[in-house]
């Protein structure tokens, strides 16, 4: 699987994080937490959400990527930052997630299976 599309199923599948003032903030359920993804190879994503609109994602291979996060209280995207990239933002619904929570998330053509799991993994 090619690098830009896992950072982006990663990103698109922490499924919420920073809020503008204005819209709803979703990012207590993730904040301080890990949204940890597989894909259908096995191949595992964690997510950490960062108060004040950052994330980082570390990668299967152990590489890091960083970038920044807004949620509009509808969709919430997920901007690289570092190492910077032309890949547009990646943009999913706004949803609140809590410890325990798991979900699935498909974008970029590929599916990803989610947990958020207590504390920095």
């Amino acid at each position: 699987m090619a690098r830009p599309i896992i950072i982006g199923l990663a990103a698109a599948a922490a499924g919420l994080v920073w809020a503008s003032a204005a819209a709803a903030d979703n990012t207590e359920g993730m904040v301080g937490n890990t949204a940890v993804c597989t894909t259908s190879d096995g191949g595992q994503t964690k997510v950490y959400v960062e108060s004040g609109g950052t994330f980082t994602l570390t990668l299967p291979d152990g590489q890091q990527t960083s970038g920044t996060v807004a949620d509009d209280g509808s969709q919430i995207c997920y901007t690289q930052t570092n190492p910077s990239t032309n890949d547009p933002p990646v943009c999913v619904s706004s949803v609140d997630r809590k410890v325990g929570d798991t979900w699935t998330v498909e974008a970029r053509g590929q599916t990803q299976n989610c947990s958020l799991q207590a504390g920095r993994q």
